[in-house]
């Protein structure tokens, strides 16, 4: 439970609930096994059981597939050890500025070791819009989509990599897929609650074409089977 005053400060509350028997799932089982992936194209190791989150790590790499690294809230519950594992070998790693900053100092490894590890490091920043950074490459950033109106910032993170994976799921390239993140996050921004809000395709094109361009919008039309 996140309670947020005006000032969109936030506490958190949790309670483990089922994500105590995480570490229970095999990710084998799912994926088809070593040596076939069973069509998954990537695996998201979200904030979870520290323990469930170092298995499924170490099970992508057993089995070849795919993986994004989000370690998000739970970067302060583990050890130097298990930050360098789970960033190790990501496809896509996860952050916002703060826990960028965190990252850093728990890993004992400098920004550009980190990017070494990585296929890309891609991190929000609030009203600031999105960096993506890749190792010995220049740092892209991206603006945030103008809200209408801020009513509760629980989940935009959230909605942020839902609309960026769904992107790079249908193939668009990343400077398309962050785009469609950004749009996907101020959304939610403008709804009280994480999942309360609703998604109009069209109210997503206008918000992307009026950020980025219609020649971006047209890449996300194609993909929504909409008319450009």
């Amino acid at each position: 439970m996140c309670t947020t005053d005006q000032d969109q400060n936030q506490i958190a509350s949790f309670y483990a609930g089922a994500m105590a028997e995480a570490a229970r799932i095999d990710l084998s089982g799912v994926v088809g096994g070593a040596g076939g992936t069973g069509g998954t194209g990537l695996v998201l190791v979200a904030p979870n059981a520290p323990e469930a989150m170092i298995r499924h790590t170490r099970q992508c790499a057993e089995l070849g597939v795919p993986f994004a690294a989000d370690p998000s809230q739970q970067l302060p519950r583990l050890t130097r050890d298990e930050v360098r594992l789970l960033v190790s070998g990501a496809r896509w790693l996860f952050t916002n500025d703060y826990e960028a900053a965190l990252l850093t100092e728990l890993s004992g490894w400098t920004r550009e070791e980190i990017l070494s590890r990585v296929g890309a490091w891609i991190t929000t920043r609030g009203a600031h819009g999105v960096t993506l950074a890749t190792s010995g490459g220049a740092q892209e950033s991206f603006p945030a989509v103008p809200s209408a109106a801020v009513a509760d910032p629980t989940g935009v993170g959230d909605a942020f990599r839902a609309g960026f994976l769904a992107g790079t799921s249908w193939g668009l390239p990343v400077d398309v897929a962050i785009p469609l993140g950004c749009a996907m996050a101020t959304r939610a921004l403008e709804t009280v609650g994480s999942q309360q809000y609703t998604v109009s395709p069209t109210d997503l094109l206008t918000r992307v074409a009026d950020t980025y361009g219609d020649h971006v919008r047209d890449r996300i039309a194609l993909c929504l089977d909409l008319p450009s």
